[in-house]
């Protein structure tokens, strides 16, 4: 529960533009959130700040833990792939976890698997 209050916390600090990072784990169970820093600033597309990543993703090895997910917001939702989320689609072994504010104005994050251009959504569970 506390890695979604991580997330939660910067996609609303950085509403209205898509906030961006990943989550780093094993066996799917997140041990950690690695918030990075969306350099387009932009509200409806990301790239991730390139040095953040890259420490990101050294320190995860490190660990020995794999990327469980790259999630990213879409801050006037969907919380589904768009076209551009599909094409840039780079890593077909992680997760894409897309969050949005609900009706209720609460963020809904939403995973799926895209790979080749092919989507499956996946159920995912936070758990406290």
């Amino acid at each position: 529960m506390e890695q979604w209050h991580i997330i939660i916390a910067q996609l609303t600090r950085e509403r209205p533009n898509e906030a961006c990072g990943l989550l780093a784990g094993v066996g799917g169970v997140v041990q950690r959130v690695y918030p990075i820093d969306n350099i387009l600033l932009s509200p409806v597309a990301y790239e991730m700040e390139p040095h953040a990543q890259v420490r990101a993703m050294t320190e995860i090895e490190a660990q020995g833990w794999e990327i469980t997910a790259i999630y990213h917001s879409h801050p006037a939702g969907p919380p589904t792939p768009s076209p551009t989320d599909i094409a840039q689609a780079y890593y077909p072994d992680s997760l894409y976890l897309i969050c949005a504010p609900h009706g209720n104005g609460e963020w809904r994050g939403r995973a799926f698997w895209i790979v080749d251009g092919a989507v499956a959504e996946v159920a995912v569970a936070i758990e406290s």
